[in-house]
């Protein structure tokens, strides 16, 4: 932690954006669905979707970057009753699993690019519906596998890496 103290200020914002991504990138999400059901008029019009976009990407990057890294607060959040946490959201896990095989991810990108080209107000609104199946996958799954090994302690931390609900069923 006194590592964390002793960083520049932007470093310490850059660290927690990444940590926050998540909510970050739903947020953006949603500014997106608002933007496509209430179009704006002149330059808000360009302005919104260039710092969206803006927001995404660094919010992505700062994620990546905090996942390369031992985040005290990601460990710290880490049940001691893993398995039945598991087991709670198992369905939740087998869904965020699935999405990474092509035979789903497929079919489910296809939905969502096809439903841009949705013009009546039932279309939109069925627009704004799929786009927003995007949070429940972005808060359902870590942006990587993280594991971590404590040399002096000879102990493994593991997250999502072992997780029995890993593969999809057949």
């Amino acid at each position: 932690m006194n590592e964390y103290a002793e960083l520049p200020l932007i470093d310490r914002l850059a660290q927690r954006w990444g940590h926050s991504a998540h909510l970050v990138l739903s947020a953006a999400i949603v500014a997106v669905i608002l933007t496509g059901l209430f179009p704006t008029e002149g330059a808000v019009s360009l302005t919104v979707p260039v710092l969206v976009l803006g927001v995404v990407v660094t919010s992505w990057l700062l994620m990546r970057q905090h996942d390369r890294r031992l985040c005290e607060q990601c460990a710290a959040a880490i049940p001691l009753n893993a398995a039945e946490r598991a087991a709670r959201y198992r369905r939740m896990f087998r869904l965020t699993h699935c999405g990474s095989e092509p035979r789903y991810l497929i079919p489910y990108l296809a939905v969502l690019i096809g439903s841009n080209f949705a013009t009546t107000t039932v279309g939109r609104i069925g627009w704004a519906i799929i786009q927003s199946s995007m949070i429940y996958l972005i808060m359902a799954h870590t942006s990587g596998d993280a594991y971590y090994h404590f040399k002096t302690a000879n102990v493994i931390c593991a997250g999502d890496v072992v997780s029995p609900q890993r593969r999809c069923p057949r």
